[in-house]
């Protein structure tokens, strides 16, 4: 994984908008009953939304701080991930059998230009290999042939967002199933690492546990089936999504595989969110119209991450008075990320993001601090001085006894008689 990743977000807008406030929103509310709208509304306000601009820069600087910091993995070959609909055989028709690399697949195929976000990640990738001084980047196009001359020493699978993992996954198969490909890598010659933008934290960690891969780096950790039913809790969320896909006979109702992801920027709409914000029947009308989002409503949203509540994961965890000082405002904002990491710990670097409400990097940036504060340690078990904080930040403020202050007024009666 990444050890640091630039901020993309530390501290919550309360200016942004969200989805359930957009014009948008307005018509595909109207499709509930209205004793169902609190838990439509609730599902919208659970997707993370990002503006493509922001996907991209991500994703480029994930790359290149991965060649920065991995010289001794150099020259790496540049790939997109591809869906199942874009791997073709070289003379255009769609496989129908499980493809291989350089046999049956050509990786230096055109992609097809429709909505979605392969071909941005191939543009992003050709630009890339045009602005790279030197040779630690195979230029295009690539062959077997030259990944064998330039001695290539790691594949780099490149995707915005990692829903199930399913697509990864398949992708990476595809190049394994290579015979040379495959060698090279047994022998420890060539690394496969994927770097995505945003992935579900189930999504990470199934392609982390594929043998066949490397590396995994992810900049954001975006929420799923789980956080759906924290925005929820009575299971009004879940409820919803279930009953409208089969009443407008919109499927699945919690997206492919059943993965509910809950994230979408304005260059891609995964299929993998709920069926009722995408899919569209005669009988239903999504949120998200299609694989595309329309320039309003992108310049309409922004940049949207949803509401965090890290007193509910602080109860979760059995720290009820510290939830409790959290939600009467007495925890010093300064410290509320450090105290909330501190308490939540042994949980995974994904679900502190996820709780917090953080990106990787910045959440990482925390942990890194509190072990040099040394309320942690290496591995990272909280420390006695972290314990003593902990139970210093859940004492209840003491209040003051009454203070007299001073009267201007004047005092009665004002003469002697």
């Amino acid at each position: 994984m990444v050890r640091r990743m630039p901020q993309q977000r530390a501290l919550r807008d309360d200016s942004q908008m969200k989805l359930s406030m957009t014009s948008r929103a307005t018509e595909w509310l109207a499709q509930f009953e209205i004793d169902d709208r609190v838990g439509a509304i609730a599902v919208l306000d659970a997707v993370r939304f990002v503006p493509g601009g922001e996907v991209v820069t991500g994703i480029r600087r994930a790359l290149e701080q991965y060649i920065s910091e991995n010289e001794d993995q150099l020259p790496i070959a540049l790939v997109p991930v591809l869906s199942d609909e874009d791997v073709n055989r070289p003379d255009g028709s769609v496989l129908d059998a499980k493809a291989t690399a350089f046999v049956d697949f050509d990786p230096a195929q055109p992609i097809a230009n429709n909505p979605g976000s392969e071909a941005l990640v191939a543009q992003l990738i050709g630009e890339m290999r045009r602005a790279t001084v030197g040779a630690s980047i195979l230029p295009a196009p690539l062959t077997l042939d030259e990944m064998q001359r330039s001695n290539v020493r790691t594949l780099v699978c490149v995707t915005d967002y990692i829903g199930s993992g399913r697509q990864v996954l398949d992708y990476v198969a595809i190049w394994y199933r290579n015979g040379t490909i495959k060698s090279w890598c047994s022998f420890g010659w060539l690394k496969i690492v994927v770097v995505a933008f945003a992935a579900t934290v189930a999504g990470k960690r199934a392609v982390e546990e594929c043998k066949q891969i490397h590396r995994v780096e992810v900049i954001e950790i975006v929420p799923g089936i789980d956080e759906l039913r924290l925005a929820a809790p009575d299971g009004k969320a879940e409820e919803v999504c279930r009953v409208y896909a089969k009443r407008g006979k919109v499927w699945p109702p919690l997206g492919h595989r059943g993965s509910t992801g809950l994230y979408a920027s304005s260059f891609s709409v995964p299929n993998n969110l709920p069926g009722i914000l995408i899919r569209r029947t005669n009988r239903w009308t999504p949120f998200f119209d299609g694989r595309s989002v329309p320039v309003e409503l992108a310049d309409e949203i922004g940049d949207y991450r949803p509401d965090t509540d890290l007193a509910d994961h602080l109860d979760a965890v059995g720290q009820s008075r510290l939830a409790a000082r959290h939600r009467d405002g007495h925890l010093r904002t300064r410290w509320e990320h450090f105290v909330g990491v501190l308490a939540l710990l042994p949980r995974k670097d994904e679900e502190l993001a996820l709780a917090l409400g953080l990106d990787l990097g910045a959440t990482r940036s925390i942990l890194e601090s509190l072990e040099r504060l040394l309320l942690i340690d290496e591995k990272r078990a909280v420390t006695p001085a972290g314990r003593r904080e902990l139970i210093m930040q859940r004492r209840k403020p003491r209040r003051g006894g009454p203070v007299l202050t001073p009267d201007p007024s004047l005092y009665y009666p004002r003469d002697k008689r």
